[in-house]
């Protein structure tokens, strides 16, 4: 691709109405036979998704994996998400750290799953796009997949939650870092705790901090306002 210009055969799936399983079949043969090999093939493979505007369950779950595989496993270190690709996942997959669509989400999530280790700012990130989707009438990736537009946290939002923070938990406790219990707490902060499932008030009750690593991302990097500052005072560690 040049010029802002698909090459063959991209040039003939980008902009369909619904990519469908011959248009994955076709891309695997003639664009992707080895699969996702270097940046450049999974932006493509990005771009061909975002022009169009629906696609099939086969081509959602090739998206996933495939740009998910490609940082984890392609990237170096494989096995492993450092700074760098984590960085590259944020810059690929959101506009001002926003992620906003569902589906680009879950590339997150699912790169998280596969990594024997992340970075926290990728643990934060995940965290922040919980909380944005929180935000009344909020149209991003999170707010546009949450079954129910409760004021304050569900069973869904816990069950999202547990997904991204599960690494975390010692001995029955959560050890997170300072960002990630900052932007916890201006989550807590968004409703009374009546509001909030009985689960999330027990999560909360157990935050620990873990030791900050030496080349700690600043704790605020993630958070974006809706409206007042979720963070208008320091928090007291739990």
């Amino acid at each position: 691709m040049s010029d802002g210009r698909f090459s063959f055969p991209a040039c003939v799936i980008a902009g369909k109405r619904r990519l469908d399983v011959d248009d994955l079949m076709m891309l695997r043969k003639h664009a992707f036979s080895d699969g996702i090999r270097t940046e450049d093939d999974a932006r493509l493979l990005l771009a061909i998704h975002r022009a169009c505007s629906s696609s099939c369950p086969q081509w959602d779950c090739y998206l996933i994996e495939s740009i998910a595989a490609y940082a984890v496993h392609r990237q170096h270190p494989r096995g492993w998400l450092d700074d760098t690709n984590a960085g590259w996942l944020i810059e690929i997959l959101s506009v001002d750290n926003v992620v906003h669509t569902p589906l680009e989400l879950e590339i997150v999530l699912h790169a998280l799953d596969m990594a024997m280790s992340a970075p926290e700012r990728l643990y934060a990130f995940a965290l922040e796009q919980l909380r944005l989707g929180l935000a009344p009438d909020s149209r991003s990736a999170y707010a546009l997949s949450r079954p129910c537009r409760s004021v304050g946290i569900d069973l869904a939002d816990l069950h999202y939650l547990w997904r991204v923070i599960r690494s975390a938990c010692d001995g029955g406790r959560l050890a997170l870092s300072a960002l990630e219990r900052d932007i916890l707490q201006a989550i807590d902060a968004i409703a009374e705790p009546a509001m909030h499932h009985a689960g999330w008030n027990s999560l909360i009750g157990s935050l620990r901090l873990r030791p900050e690593p030496r080349s700690g991302v600043r704790r605020t990097a993630w958070l974006k306002d809706f409206g007042p500052p979720a963070l208008e005072t320091p928090h007291q560690a739990a």
